[in-house]
């Protein structure tokens, strides 16, 4: 029990900066970045089969103010559901604030901003400004995923 607490003692000093952290190696800063990247790009894209290759299978999505999406069926549903109104993303930036990586376990905080229309071509943009957090996994084949995606909006 003393060790947990220790455990739990010492991650709170990291998480404020009172220790240093650990340098994270560049080519493991590189690789988290990059499914990052690779989010961002297919959401570009607008190609639903490459957002979902950036999560892993059994991911769950943490939107603001709403109840946890667990798994590809439920976050398929929640981003292209069958009877609603086609959206598309025409811009989104994702910028990176603070990174580290854990033996298997990686995460990502950061501000993005994402510009889309739902419905056809002549529907109005809308632009949302959010906070986020990912947290990845680093899969049996060493490419990091996506595990957990939480967003806030920002007013």
């Amino acid at each position: 029990m003393r060790a947990m607490l220790r455990s739990i003692a010492v991650a709170g000093f990291f998480a404020t900066g009172l220790l240093p952290a650990a340098a994270v190696p560049a080519s493991e800063a590189a690789a988290v970045r990059e499914v990052t990247q690779e989010y961002r790009n297919a959401w570009l894209a607008n190609d639903p089969a490459r957002v979902m290759a950036t999560l892993t299978p059994d991911a769950i999505l943490l939107p603001s103010g709403m109840a946890p999406i667990n798994g590809a069926a439920a976050i398929r549903q929640f981003w292209w559901p069958h009877d609603g109104p086609m959206t598309t993303v025409t811009a989104m930036d994702l910028i990176i604030d603070e990174l580290d990586v854990s033996g298997d376990l990686a995460y990502v905080r950061g501000r993005g901003t994402l510009t889309f229309r739902t419905g056809g071509i002549t529907a109005p943009t809308r632009t949302l400004r959010s906070t986020y957090v990912n947290i990845l996994r680093r899969q049996a084949n060493y490419r990091w995923l996506i595990s957990r995606r939480m967003w806030s909006d920002l007013r």
